[in-house]
């Protein structure tokens, strides 16, 4: 039953857009896969290992293929309990047809390992998204309100709006990722729509800037109810344009906006980006002696601390990526050398406790509404 509802979804936006992958439904209802999370978790915790779910990786299929076993081993090995990886559009199908064409191998992945993978939906980094279309069935904004309202997604995947070139695209003058898409435009008011109508949250790339954060503000007024994760907690790259940034503005940000969450995909100690002249890049570590170290800052260990529940891990894995063992533990490490010092409370918290609840829409403790 479960498949041919999510299968009779998603027929009503593959008809009139392209298809070059056929729909994948998953094999487990939803309460089957939270009782395989919990398992997981549970395992972790009794062996005393704090476990990290990632909210904030993505996974082509040719990267899933060639590292999937490596992958397995690397979770057991680094506590990661789960991660949600976004999918990517799906190859051409040699019809050339038009429009945006949903990719389904995270549903494959998911089948396959239901454990330790959670459904996230594609991610907003293709050229329909970053092109801002809607309003047809071709439309990847379309087809990610259908696939969405199908009940089948426990998280949306990571939206682009204001995004910065990438170190490696600096210095091979690749500018395809340098998109400053407005967040409070028609696409953006339909996404935190689509997430205050069904409680399922999503993450968006936005740099700092002043006219971003203003911008966020405004939509996390207008929606209450729309669950959002702002990636990359502390990223500032260019700090002339981001001056609104600082432990103040977070603090009041998160103080006033209850639907407001960070994930903690950012830079390790002393981290530079090329594209400003080999700045620094991550704002959350002290400075000591003209070098970053690896101790939290006062303001924001006091800010993680006070609002544990706001925040979430992440690794930011993806195309363009180191090879995917060698990152997982460069990125977990990060994340656990910024909870390092945090009251044990609040590393179980951002570690796995706040993931859980805004995939499943409960606490840790709670039992499931029959």
């Amino acid at each position: 039953m479960f498949k041919s509802i999510l299968l009779a979804a998603i027929a009503v936006t593959t008809v009139a857009a392209a298809q070059a992958e056929t729909p994948v439904a998953l094999d487990l209802p939803r309460a089957a896969l939270e009782a395989q999370w919990r398992g997981r978790i549970q395992g972790f915790l009794d062996r005393g290992v704090v476990p990290v779910i990632d909210l904030e990786s993505s996974l082509p299929r040719e990267a899933g293929t060639r590292y999937m076993t490596e992958l397995l081993t690397a979770m057991d090995r680094l506590g990661i309990a789960l991660i949600a990886f976004d999918g990517y559009q799906a190859p051409q199908d040699g019809k050339k047809s038009a429009g945006y064409r949903w990719g389904y191998y995270i549903h494959e992945i998911v089948n396959a390992h239901p454990d330790r993978f959670v459904l996230a939906t594609n991610g907003g980094t293709n050229p329909n998204w970053l092109q801002q279309k809607g309003g047809n069935a071709t439309d990847f904004i379309d087809q990610t309100e259908v696939q969405v309202r199908s009940g089948a997604y426990p998280i949306m995947g990571e939206y682009d709006f204001r995004h910065y070139l990438s170190s490696n695209q600096c210095k091979t003058k690749q500018d395809h990722r340098d998109v400053d898409l407005p967040l409070d435009g028609p696409n953006g008011h339909r996404l935190f729509r689509l997430s205050a109508e069904t409680g399922v949250a999503f993450a968006v790339h936005l740099e700092a800037e002043d006219h971003a954060l203003a911008a966020l503000e405004k939509m996390l007024a207008a929606y209450p109810a729309a669950k959002v994760i702002v990636a990359h907690f502390g990223q500032i790259r260019f700090p002339e344009k981001q001056r609104h940034f600082t432990p103040e503005t977070v603090r009041r940000l998160l103080g006033s906006y209850p639907n407001l969450h960070y994930d903690l995909s950012t830079g390790h100690p002393g981290r530079t980006y090329a594209c400003n002249g080999g700045r620094r890049d991550t704002v959350l570590w002290e400075t000591r002696g003209g070098q970053q170290i690896d101790q939290l800052t006062a303001d924001y260990k006091a800010i993680l601390t006070e609002f544990a529940d706001r925040f979430v891990a992440g690794t930011d894995y993806g195309g363009g990526r180191p090879p995917l063992s060698q990152h997982f533990s460069e990125r977990i490490g990060n994340v656990r050398l910024i909870l390092r010092d945090l009251p044990p409370a609040a590393q179980q918290a951002i570690a796995w406790g706040n993931a859980w609840r805004l995939l499943t829409g409960r606490p840790w403790g709670a039992s499931a509404t029959p």
